[in-house]
């Protein structure tokens, strides 16, 4: 009775052994087809495809959620400021970069950095997404928190008082 395992490995050696050479396809041709190819692991298990479709919720992440929050404040405020908020430019950032300044307590949750006169941006607005994140998670309604930090900042970035500027607030 012949072994049909040793017969099938050497059938699969030479089969591997005499692939298709690539010779008349340019070697950058080649690795961009290598390089396509999805990640498994050693048994050909592992992810085939993304698990969520993109137009799903759950497909953006926490800051990218974050961003559309703090983009959405401030689009409405742009509604209803209109040109006032044309120089100025908006970021996010995860965290300060330096320590708070001496008249700041704890650790602040947005900055305006002024900048100078002859320039076409009057001053950057920054909003710290983890501080933020932190502290609205303590407070009874985290929308409206955000909501007031953004006022803040922009209100202070514009020379004005919250409430003047805040379209949540009635007249």
């Amino acid at each position: 009775m012949p072994d049909n395992r040793s017969h099938g490995a050497s059938e699969q050696r030479q089969s591997a052994n005499s692939a298709p050479q690539r010779e008349n396809v340019p070697p950058a041709v080649h690795r961009s087809r290598s390089a396509r190819r999805v990640r498994r692991d050693r048994h050909g298990r592992g992810m085939r495809g993304p698990s969520l479709p993109p137009m799903l919720p759950a497909w953006r992440t926490r800051a990218q959620m974050f961003d559309d929050v703090i983009a959405w404040d401030l689009g409405t405020f742009r509604q209803h400021l209109g040109e006032r908020m044309d120089r100025f430019d908006f970021a996010v950032l995860d965290v300060p970069h330096s320590d708070p300044a001496p008249w700041e307590d704890g650790v602040p949750l947005g900055r305006v950095i002024p900048f100078e006169r002859p320039s076409k941006i009057a001053a950057r607005v920054i909003f710290y997404r983890m501080p933020i994140i932190e502290e609205a998670s303590r407070q009874r309604h985290p929308r409206i928190f955000i909501h007031e930090v953004v006022t803040n900042h922009l209100a202070s970035a514009l020379g004005e008082h919250p409430e003047d500027i805040d379209y949540l607030r009635p007249f």
